[in-house]
């Protein structure tokens, strides 16, 4: 089947409300938790005073082994087993790893008091260590089968749109949570920072929990999606090294993957370093970031509708998708450049509005088309290790944007253990360092650093993405053939 199919999809969903924003509810359990962890490096640099190369040390070694979890449990997840029949391929999974998952979360914000980052680093870095790799070994039971189950369930663009109507405000909303709240109870046990993040971790694990919960309900797979399980061409497999092989074969796949790396390391610097922006350049309390990062979120919520139309109207996923990144970029750069408190906020709102296109586009429209894209070319239905691959590889590169933190923090003279400007000011002094030069540093990671990063990433998707939208249409004329 070529290019030119006159496939047409159908306008009609068997799917209610309730499992649209049942299964968008899932998102709220992963963003939250997601977003607790963009804390990580603000804690255990600033908090328990290990210093931000061996943070940076710990993420690598613990993407390693990501980069080995990912695979094996995406390709282990991608066969019929006892339960399978009644209970479906994904669902038992996502419930079977979901509590553990959040606990995981506390873990990581819990560490003794009698470990100090400064005087016993290899205690500090152990059990930074020990909670990634808990974190993850859960985190991936539960999201390549959630992920999967989208894919799977929601299959048509018109299914995809409308979803993305439940799962962007809801991911704005987790960002929210995830961003906002935690400033609330980072300061709720006066003069013990330690206990306070402990406490902030186990209150947001509770509410991902609660929102985890509530999406079981539309991550039940139906008879219609069991039977499909059991389709002669789904339980044909493909071993993992050559379905690997086919997936880095794949035009889709490779640009797709390095939109991500390029996309992630734009979200963690900017989301992560308004941390630092408000702690060291402005000098103002966990207020202010709240009040940034929440205008910031309230620009993309705002937009949201307006890009949903945008993408409607061109009929041109590729081009909303390239528009969308751009403007970002264009909103990121002066980032850098502000010079008081409303500054920033104004520059935060408007970046919103501009990501609101990203948000809306990237995991519920773009991204299963890519999937969808190298399903047909195998031929073989296994979406749980290509998601696994996909988020291997994305693994393996994650630690970058700690790695730009670190040499910059390094480079500009940023003393690790001190989480006040006036601390930071006398600790820098003292070393025969410039402040001026740390807060400089501070700055070229909030914008200009993640603007050229993002800009990267949205040409080599502009210039080499083959998915028009013919070949959509063509894939999933094919994928219905296939029974997949």
């Amino acid at each position: 089947m070529n290019e030119t199919s006159t496939f047409t999809e159908s306008l009609e969903t068997r799917h209610s409300r309730w499992t649209f924003l049942s299964n968008a509810f899932g998102l709220l359990c992963s963003t939250l938790i997601g977003a607790i962890q963009g804390f990580t490096l603000f804690y255990y640099e600033a908090v328990v005073g290990l210093n931000a190369t061996l943070v940076a040390i710990a993420m690598f070694l613990f993407l390693v082994y990501n980069a080995v979890n990912d695979p094996i449990f995406g390709f282990l997840i991608d066969r019929n087993l006892r339960f399978t029949r009644k209970w479906g391929r994904r669902f038992p999974w996502i419930v079977i790893g979901i509590v553990p998952w959040v606990f995981s979360v506390f873990l990581l914000f819990s560490v003794p008091n009698t470990i100090d980052g400064s005087t016993n680093p290899g205690a500090a870095f152990g059990w930074l260590l020990l909670s990634l790799a808990l974190l993850d070994t859960f985190g991936t039971l539960v999201n390549i089968n959630y992920k999967t189950i989208q894919i799977e369930k929601f299959r048509t663009e018109y299914e995809r749109n409308r979803f993305t109507k439940y799962y962007a405000p809801l991911d704005i909303l987790a960002i929210i949570l995830g961003m906002l709240l935690p400033p609330l109870f980072t300061d709720m046990i006066p003069g013990d920072a330690r206990a306070s993040y402990s406490m902030m971790a186990a209150i947001l694990a509770v509410i991902a929990l609660i929102f985890g919960i509530l999406s079981l309900p539309g991550n039940r797979e139906d008879k219609i999606m069991i039977d499909r399980h059991y389709s002669p061409e789904s339980v044909k497999r493909m071993n993992f090294f050559k379905a690997f092989k086919e997936a880095i074969k794949t035009k889709s796949f490779v640009v797709w993957f390095i939109f991500g790396i390029c996309n992630g390391i734009w979200i963690a610097l900017v989301v992560t370093n308004m941390l630092y922006i408000t702690t060291f350049v402005l000098q103002v309390g966990g207020d202010m970031f709240l009040v940034i990062l929440g205008l910031n979120l309230v620009g993309t919520l705002i937009s949201i509708p307006i890009w949903l139309r945008y993408i409607r109207k061109t009929n041109n996923n590729k081009k909303a998708f390239v528009v969308a990144g751009l403007l970002s970029c264009v909103a990121t750069f002066p980032l850098t450049f502000f010079q008081g408190l409303i500054d920033i906020i104004i520059m935060a709102f408007i970046l919103g509005l501009a990501q609101g296109g990203l948000n809306s586009y990237i995991y519920t429209i773009v991204g299963p088309s890519v999937t969808e894209d190298v399903i047909v070319k195998m031929g073989k239905n296994q979406k749980g290790v290509l998601l696994g691959i996909s988020a291997m590889l994305l693994r393996l590169v994650a630690y970058i944007d700690e790695v730009i933190i670190a040499v910059v923090h390094d480079t500009t003279g940023f003393i690790a253990g001190n989480d006040t400007y006036a601390d930071m000011l006398a600790a820098v002094t003292l070393a025969g360092g410039d402040i001026n030069l740390v807060l400089i540093g501070i700055r070229l990671i909030q914008g200009v650093i993640p603007g050229v990063v993002l800009l990267i990433g949205v040409l080599v998707f502009w210039k080499f993405f083959p998915i028009t939208q013919e070949k959509l249409l063509s894939n999933k004329a094919k994928m219905l053939e296939l029974g997949f």
